[in-house]
Parts: C-alpha cells; structure tokens; sequence
C-alpha cells in the first residue's frame, strides 16, 4: 500500500506487477531509440520549453522543491539527449519499459524491487534520520527532501533511488511508480499506468 502526505501538492499512482523476467533484451530498448529519433524530427526547429507536456514534470519538481533549471526531472534528461541525438542507456528490459514511458509521457517513473521493501510505502518529505546508499554509491541524506520510505526507511526518490530496492536480475516482483503535478488529469494518469503495465507484461516476461 502506498500513502501520501497530503501537504504534497502532487499525484502519485503505483502498481505491483508479479512474475517479471529481468535480461538484456533490447527490444523495448529499440522503442525509446525509435521515439527519441521522432521527437527529434518533429521538434528539432523549437526549443525543449516549447514541447508539448515538458512542463508537467517541471510543476511536480517545483512542488516537491527542487529547481528543474538547476536539477532536470529523468524524463526532461532523456528528451534533451534525444533533442541532441546522443546514445540513450541500456539497462535491463525493465528499466529501458520505464525509460521508453518516461520519455513518452514526460513524466517521472520509477521502477522497485517489490520483494525488498518492507510493510506499506509512504511519500513524504524526509527528515535527518531519511538516508540510504544511493544507486550511485553516494550515501543521500534527504533531510526536508521529498522521499520514498517504507517501514526499514527511506528507498527512493525521482531524483536517484537506492541500492536496496533495486531492480536486478533476481528481482521477480516489482513495483512501478509514475508521478505528477496536482493538476495533472486523473484520466490521463491512470491510461499512462495501463499503457506501462501493459509494456512491461509484453517486455518483461
């Protein structure tokens, strides 16, 4: 079960999709190549500001305190290097899912190990005792910081997420986050979640 503090001003959907299959496959991989080469030809002669949607996670940044001009949401990072035509990563079959409905509803996803986090998940704004060892191998304090936590503490975040409740190849259960600005269509949202389950059990068995 996921709550969130309702002094955030966002939405947040998740689903819990079982019996996945980690590999390298880079089949949903060739999607997110094949929509970064259209958004290029569509959008190569305005500037990223003016694509359709890019504000959305913009407004979700801004609400969860973080500056996006000095901190780009993922989505507007995979768009920019699209925009640029630069390579864009290959991780696993999961991840590149996430990766491919990010860059498509330019809008923050992220993607958990269901089986390693612990009793119920709350979004909130973190406080001192709120750290974990990133999947950068940094230690992140989220003191006054928006965080994903369950009951063991924090393990995610749109900005980076956490060794412990990440996807690997062993993972078999897994947890799929979108978020969004308090404006955002309830609708739209909830097509985005069907869309991303439907990629992920197309992909990822």
């Amino acid at each position: 079960m996921i709550k969130l503090d309702k002094s955030l001003p966002i939405k947040v959907i998740a689903r819990k999709i079982l019996d996945v299959k980690i590999n390298d496959s880079n089949l949903a991989y060739k999607k997110i190549v094949d929509l970064a080469q259209q958004y290029y030809e569509r959008y190569k002669e305005i500037s990223i500001g003016d694509i359709a949607d890019i504000q959305n996670a913009r407004k979700f940044f801004r609400a969860i305190g973080i500056d996006p001009t000095k901190r780009r949401p993922s989505s507007e990072a995979l768009l920019r290097r699209a925009m640029k035509q630069k390579d864009l990563y290959h991780i696993n079959n999961l991840v590149d899912v996430a990766n491919w409905c990010s860059l498509e509803f330019l809008l923050p996803i992220c993607v958990y190990d269901a089986d390693k986090i612990i009793g119920d998940t709350l979004i909130k704004i973190g406080s001192k005792e709120d750290k974990y060892l990133a999947i950068n191998n940094r230690e992140i304090c989220w003191d006054n910081k928006f965080v994903i936590c369950d009951e063991k503490g924090a393990y995610g975040s749109p900005i980076t997420d956490s060794i412990r409740t990440s996807v690997t190849k062993e993972t078999k259960n897994t947890m799929l986050i979108i978020f969004a600005p308090e404006d955002y269509s309830e609708d739209k949202l909830h097509s985005q979640m069907t869309l991303f389950e439907e990629r992920v059990n197309t992909y990822c068995r």
